[in-house]
């Protein structure tokens, strides 16, 4: 058996995890980032990394580092065959005016790599088997190559994403919350000057949506996501077949193009309105606290952005010595004030607008008022307070005038 020291011992070395440790590094502190897999692994995910994960990246100094193209503009289908076009990005906004589409295996590669470069240790390969409150440490234990290797740390950060398992066996999690459920794979045979984000939210399982977005290279990451509810039967597989199969407008872009690799899906958590963040000497960062968007399904974003408050509040709390569950409320009273408007406005939008008739009367304004789109494209990429989607200035200025 393996035993170690650290300030800070970090499971699941994804986007949130990795922009943890890169802050805690930076303050000095001895951090150990931990993943149960070999990096670079592939992730299933759609690919997007939309302006507030570039902003992030950009604090982090690694956004200048990837070299992908940039999309700067994104389409929408909606009921009846009605098209709207939006700029990525609010004119005058801090946030950058495009997006990327980066495959998960090269993108959470880079920002792991950040992290290490800036000072954090990584072990790969580690199957963390429980974290245990020990006092003043916590203790956490595990499998890798085939030996147990123990890590005892002043405080644990978790960003294992959807893995359930891990969070109800340390307490955290008390049940299985409500999820969006997606499915994706990769076409090849696409024309590489193709610069369209494509989103269909006609003929796919409703509430959701389908998508297209090319990597620049002739291929595109090709998928389809909606919100599961009790009851409902329907998988992310057949939600994907189901709009390859019935959406024209999808196929004629896929025209001559071939789908290379399997079909994979995953659920996403998107419950962080009521989800625990912390526990026994324990911060959750990223999809671990519900931190992925009601509405689109994005979440590299809020796991950067959660990864980056984990690590301040982290930096202050250490030599203040106090990790109580009640000194750990004040990283729940932060992430509240991020985010809480956020999820709650988002899944509010969802249930009004993303219904055939409210939908296609806003598309309807959006293709001839240049404004509302950009407005939408702000509200769906959360660079726009998405309150205002909800205000009635809006809706009767934009809906009904």
């Amino acid at each position: 058996m393996t035993q170690n020291m650290a300030d800070v011992v970090i499971i699941g070395a994804g986007p949130g995890g990795s922009s943890a440790a890169y802050w805690l590094a930076r303050r000095g502190l001895d951090v150990r980032l931990l993943d149960k897999s070999e990096f670079p692994r592939d992730k299933t995910c759609g690919d997007g990394i939309a302006p507030r994960s570039l902003a992030a990246l950009d604090r982090m100094g690694l956004l200048a580092k990837l070299n992908t193209p940039r999309f700067t503009a994104a389409r929408a289908f909606g009921p009846g065959g009605r098209q709207m076009c939006a700029s990525m990005g609010i004119r005058g906004s801090h946030y950058p005016q495009y997006s990327l589409v980066i495959r998960r295996a090269e993108f959470d590669d880079a920002v792991r790599r950040h992290a290490i470069d800036a000072g954090a240790a990584f072990s790969g390969g580690f199957n963390v088997q429980s974290v245990l409150n020990a006092g003043e440490r916590v203790v956490v234990s595990g499998q890798r190559s085939g030996r147990m290797e123990v890590i005892e740390a002043r405080l644990a950060i978790v960003a294992v994403g959807a893995n359930m398992a891990l969070l109800k066996s340390i307490g955290i999690l008390k049940r299985v919350p409500q999820m969006i459920l997606a499915a994706r794979a990769y076409f090849e045979g696409l024309d590489p000057k193709d610069d369209l984000l494509d989103f269909y939210f006609n003929d796919v399982i409703r509430p959701g949506y389908g998508w297209i977005f090319p990597l620049g290279d002739g291929t595109a990451n090709v998928g389809a996501g909606f919100l599961s509810k009790r009851g409902r039967k329907t998988t992310a597989r057949e939600a994907l077949d189901f709009f390859l199969e019935r959406n024209a407008a999808a196929r004629e872009r896929l025209n001559g193009a071939q789908r290379i690799g399997p079909v994979k899906g995953y659920p996403l958590r998107i419950d962080f309105a009521t989800a625990p963040t912390f526990g026994d000497r324990t911060l959750l960062v990223g999809e671990a606290a519900g931190l992925v968007n009601p509405l689109t399904g994005e979440g590299i974003d809020f796991a950067l952005e959660s990864g980056e408050i984990a690590a301040e509040f982290a930096a202050d709390a250490l030599p203040r010595g106090d990790l109580s569950r009640r000194a750990l409320r004040g990283y729940d009273r932060r992430l509240r004030q991020k985010f809480q408007s956020i999820f709650v406005a988002t899944t509010w939008l969802r249930r009004l607008y993303l219904n055939p008739p409210v939908l296609r009367l806003l598309m309807d304004r959006a293709a001839r008022r240049p404004e509302l789109a950009e407005l939408i494209g702000g509200v769906v990429t959360a660079t726009v307070d998405p309150r205002v989607g909800l205000n009635p200035a809006t809706i009767l200025k934009y809906l009904f005038a």
